[in-house]
């Protein structure tokens, strides 16, 4: 396969400790081991979560049968992506319905069988705000189940959840109903995307996840070539 390109776009966020996050995830903590000064070389440890900053969130995560990020299937981290843009209809706190998807095929065209789906939302826009996670744009429910029967093979978002704001009131008691739709469908999720109104409509994306075992998630590098 060959893929005809201009520039590669970063999407990703840096791992630090100002890296965006879902609430009540821990910030990152990075510390120094070693320094040149004391010991002639530099070496740093870094705690985090699987989910903060640019990640993918995997099946484990709500399926106890579910596989883990090092299990990923190869083909799900690459491959033709379509930007979904409705940073323009929608309002922090907004879901994204069946029915906007549906509006939007109508007005774009069709999302094909195995293609990825990123959702810009303009929440990137908002990192620094305290809202960017306390008041999002996501899924509703009908929307994930809608994107799932086209087929999808992984879905990504600029918000800090892939689940509308909704999907999370009553969560741990209810788990948030778009990731159980998408990661049941063995669909990983990637969050806090970053730089998505740099895109056009389609383009050619990798995902390069931590290859960690027994993880349901892990800090994540995506590139799109346009």
């Amino acid at each position: 396969m060959q893929i005809d390109f201009e520039k590669i776009i970063d999407l990703s966020y840096n791992v630090d400790e100002n890296s965006p996050r879902e609430l009540p995830i821990d910030p990152v903590k990075i510390y120094d081991t070693a320094t040149i000064e004391a010991d002639g070389y530099f070496e740093s440890r870094v705690d985090l979560s699987g989910h903060c900053a640019t990640h993918i969130d995997v099946p484990c995560l709500m399926y106890a049968d579910g596989f883990t990020v090092a299990e990923i299937p190869q083909e799900k981290l690459f491959g033709n992506t379509v930007l979904i843009d409705l940073s323009d209809s929608k309002c922090p706190g907004d879901a994204v319905t069946a029915t906007d998807l549906a509006n939007w095929i109508s007005d774009n065209g069709e999302i094909q069988a195995g293609d990825i789906v990123f959702l810009r939302t303009g929440m990137d826009q908002r990192v620094d705000q305290s809202n960017f996670n306390q008041k999002w744009i996501g899924f509703s429910e009908d929307g994930a189940r809608f994107l799932t029967e086209k087929g999808i093979k992984t879905v990504g978002t600029d918000a800090c959840s892939i689940d509308s704001l909704a999907g999370h009131e009553f969560a741990p008691a209810v788990l948030p109903p778009a990731h159980l739709v998408f990661l049941g469908a063995g669909i990983p999720q990637v969050e806090d995307l970053k730089n998505l109104s740099l895109l056009p409509q389609q383009f050619y994306v990798t995902i390069a996840p931590l290859k960690l075992a027994r993880s349901s998630g892990a800090p994540t590098r995506v590139f799109a070539f346009v």
